[in-house]
């Protein structure tokens, strides 16, 4: 036996040593984990772009991969940052090939990507599938009316790119009416519980928030150009170039937050969104846009007629009383100095075409645009010219001096009939129809909800005798339904909101759209993840 192990070892002794690199290699196949080696190469290149790029493109180079891998894995993740991509994406647009593409359109595309690699992994997988990362989502929920709005308004526009001036254009209006279709499809699968639904929403006054503290510096130091003062001062437009797109803006989360201070039903919540509303309302107000106030005004009736329901007699009396005052005076019966006044604040009156003075000017230039508008849907009844070509036919359509372009006619409504034609136009209407459909439906749903928690299951349980524990976690879900409800009220008016600004300007741009997307799909999902919620418990 001894002179076994001496001969074996001896064959030890004689045998060759390995080299460096094998030693090395064998380190490698006993440490080298997937996860080891990602990160060293992650660690490799992230030092190559410190030293070989400039330190401005090095940074940009990686974000966007720390944000593309974080979106790969968690793709919830895009949604997440979406609310920030929309007001600050355009600081870092990337032209390509003559069409900028922003932080929120690689967001989306990442978004679809992780989707799509999802279906690749689980072929791999099999039945093994987990519910995490990619998987982590619902089937295809997005309520049949909005697919089906979706669809007719993205074939409308389809159908103009025949007559269309310039291809490219329309192209990259339709890119982005493409991401707010999947920005619904994949939003309403991921958007899975009331958490997540909260936690867009505080996102959401984040990002709205960063917006206001740029207003108030450039308001401040008179950051802005000579044409956005007025009398009261600067016109403060954030990131957004003009202050109506930013009015317009932070007007879809100043309703939100002022429906939740209003209707809330607990001191936190109503806390928390009374100091948001008051510091977006600030914001606001130094944007100085009529459209943005009126929209306001009208959003925040919704609000009282929805939210308190003891106000709708007062509500209707005041609207009655509108419509008398304008039908008297239309007819003479009430004396023009008594209106007048109004309508020159809203600058209605005394506008000039030729010759516009620097109070009417702005009202005017809107006015042409409509009008030149009007004229291409006129010409171009059934196909318009070309979805996204407005500014594209513009010079051929101008009135008096306005020959230069706002890129838009200051009406997104008379903007897509003169786009898109009739067919385009009847395309908006049925989505924007259906999208509030749905809010009537989720409205209706948690209001029965709330109904039956109050005047059934929670007399039950007292008549019952139930534990004390069991009330409490039924006023706990009333509460909880509440504050959800107030969520829905808020997010309909926001929406309701867009709508109307949309008749004085255009408030699809700079990628608002996906911003529009993200609060439709906060609607969609609010009232089933409430009640799968309650089911679980």
């Amino acid at each position: 036996m001894n002179s076994i192990s001496a001969q074996s070892m001896d064959r030890l002794d004689n045998a060759p040593r390995p080299s460096g690199f094998q030693r090395f290699l064998r380190m490698f196949h006993e440490q080298g984990a997937v996860a080891n080696v990602v990160g060293v190469l992650g660690a490799l290149c992230v030092l190559a772009c410190l030293i070989a790029l400039p330190p401005a493109i090095s940074i940009r180079v990686l974000l966007y991969a720390t944000a593309s891998i974080w979106v790969l894995l968690r793709p919830r993740m895009a949604l997440y940052l979406l609310p920030f991509a929309v007001p600050w994406g355009s600081l870092d647009a990337l032209n390509l090939g003559g069409m900028n593409l922003t932080s929120g359109d690689i967001l989306v595309f990442l978004l679809a990507a992780s989707w799509l690699l999802g279906y690749v992994i689980r072929n791999r997988l099999g039945a093994q599938c987990i519910h995490t990362g990619t998987f982590d989502r619902e089937s295809y929920n997005l309520p049949r009316i909005l697919t089906i709005g979706t669809i007719v308004l993205l074939a409308a526009m389809c159908l103009s790119i025949p007559t269309a001036f310039s291809v490219k254009a329309s192209l990259k209006e339709i890119a982005k009416w493409l991401e707010v279709a999947l920005i619904l499809c994949l939003g309403t699968q991921y958007i899975r519980t009331r958490r997540q639904v909260w936690t867009l929403v505080i996102l959401c006054s984040l990002a709205a928030l960063s917006q206001a503290f740029m207003g108030y510096a450039q308001y401040a130091f008179n950051l802005g150009p000579q044409s956005f003062i007025r009398d009261q001062g600067l016109r403060v437009y954030g990131t957004f170039d003009q202050p109506n797109p930013y009015a317009g803006y932070i007007d879809m989360t100043l309703l939100v937050t002022g429906t939740l201070m209003l209707l809330g039903r607990n001191w936190l919540t109503q806390l928390a969104a009374g100091l948001v509303t008051l510091l977006l309302g600030i914001a606001f107000a130094l944007a100085q846009s009529r459209g943005g106030q009126i929209a306001l005004v009208l959003a925040l009736l919704f609000v009282f007629i929805a939210g308190f329901p003891r106000f709708n007699l007062l509500v209707r009396i005041g609207v009655i009383a509108l419509l008398l005052g304008i039908a008297g005076y239309c007819s003479g019966i009430i004396p023009e100095h008594y209106v007048n006044p109004i309508l020159n604040k809203l600058g209605l009156t005394g506008i000039s075409f030729a010759s516009p003075s620097n109070d009417d000017f702005s009202t005017a230039e809107r006015l042409a645009h409509w009008i030149a508008g009007l004229n291409m849907f006129l010409d171009h009844p059934f196909f318009g010219v070309g979805i996204g070509n407005y500014p594209v036919a513009y010079p051929k359509y101008f009135i008096t001096i306005f020959n230069n372009s706002l890129g838009h006619a200051h009406n997104y409504y008379i903007n897509i009939a003169a786009e898109a034609g009739i067919f385009g136009l009847i395309g908006l209407l049925t989505f924007l129809s259906g999208i509030f459909l749905v809010g009537r439906r989720a409205l209706q749903s948690m209001h029965l909800r709330l109904l039956q928690l109050k005047t059934q299951t929670l007399p039950a349980q007292i008549k019952a005798g139930a534990e004390g524990w069991q009330q409490r976690l039924t006023l706990r879900q009333i509460h909880l339904l509440q504050n959800d409800y107030a969520l829905a009220i808020g997010l309909i008016a926001s929406l309701l909101a867009i709508c109307i600004h949309n008749f004085f300007d255009n408030l699809y741009v700079h990628s608002m759209t996906n911003l529009f997307a993200l609060l439709i799909v906060l609607l969609v999902r609010l009232p089933y993840v409430t009640r799968q919620e309650e089911q679980r418990r």
